[in-house]
């Protein structure tokens, strides 16, 4: 089995060392590391340095496109709407947003410069964090994109004006602009000779990828993975539940294109008395089949006020003891 955990905000490499040791005495496979723009413009080369580490001691890697341009998943600040004028996303409602479009070429040139720089520093996969237009929150009516590019590209394609509310027409345009986006990207990824991970959100999120089956056909991916994570108010049924279900979709469909499954446990926020829920939610994914699993983030995200777990030793060492118990069964 593979056991591993999200790694981020350090990026001083001798402190870097001590909690990657750590990560792998108690266990881990294999690490995940945010990319951000902000590393790419002013840690490139510490980035190469923890990607090495990471190697040294024997852990496999993952580099993380984490919230660029925020179109993908993450706590990072963008910068790409603002260096480029009149390319940010669109509400329905005609509100701006400060994601960047996936469509404006900026933003495909920026990724293009992206991938090369990660691969070059030694990653072994590149990890797709949940693509997807912006959206606000659970249950908002309002979608994105309606900028003058979607809408020109939208015409070209149905040869009618893009329309205010949802169709079926508008949700299969933003499936396929996504789609022939990560289609680019893991070609390219793949030029470099490195593997390829899409995360994709649950259901419960309007972000323009419904078509799993569509994902997992690209010709250049490696491995397809999820992250149902729960929210405070949801109680353990919710976790078995929904990991159970999640857990089958990603095994079938993995074993229908020759994937490999990957998990993802919420290792954040977690309130005191459920720190339970992210070992179970790995045991459900193992008794699902998958045997790739990881946990965001290390060490409950104690360091980030934002995201610190209640008890982030307990939680920790929950999922850690799980992790551990789990490599014993085999």
């Amino acid at each position: 089995m593979k056991f591993g955990f999200s790694y981020f905000g350090v990026r001083r490499l001798a402190h870097v060392r001590v909690d990657l040791a750590q990560m792998r005495d108690e266990g881990a496979t294999q690490v995940l590391h945010t990319w951000s723009e902000e590393d790419l413009s002013y840690y490139r080369d510490t980035m190469g340095e923890i990607i090495h580490a990471s190697h040294q001691l024997g852990l496999r890697v993952y580099v993380n496109s984490w919230a660029v341009g925020r179109v993908f998943g993450g706590e990072a600040n963008s910068e790409l709407v603002a260096k480029n004028p009149g390319s940010c996303q669109i509400l329905s409602t005609g509100e701006s947003t400060p994601a960047i479009c996936p469509n404006h070429p900026a933003f495909q040139d920026y990724m293009d410069n992206w991938i090369d720089a990660v691969c070059q520093a030694g990653a072994d996969t590149v990890f797709w964090d949940e693509p997807h237009f912006f959206f606000r929150k659970l249950g908002d009516s309002a979608w994105s994109c309606r900028c003058n590019i979607c809408r020109a590209l939208f015409k070209d394609q149905f040869g009618e004006d893009l329309p205010v509310v949802s169709t079926p027409e508008t949700t299969r345009f933003r499936q396929q602009r996504l789609l022939g986006l990560l289609d680019h990207w893991s070609t390219r990824v793949a030029s470099h000779h490195k593997r390829n991970n899409v995360c994709l959100l649950p259901d419960t999120f309007d972000a323009g990828l419904p078509d799993w089956e569509s994902v997992a056909s690209l010709p250049h991916l490696d491995e397809l993975s999820s992250d149902p994570y729960w929210l405070d108010t949801d109680g353990e049924a919710k976790v078995r539940s929904d990991y159970t279900l999640y857990a089958k979709r990603l095994v079938e469909l993995c074993q229908r294109h020759n994937l490999e499954p990957q998990m993802w446990m919420k290792l954040y926020r977690i309130k005191k008395g459920t720190e339970h829920f992210a070992p179970l939610a790995a045991r459900l994914s193992k008794e699902a089949g998958i045997q790739n699993l990881m946990a965001w983030s290390w060490r409950a995200s104690e360091w980030m006020s934002w995201l610190r777990s209640d008890d982030p030793e307990a939680a920790h060492q929950a999922m850690v003891s799980e992790f551990q118990s789990l490599a014993r069964s085999l």
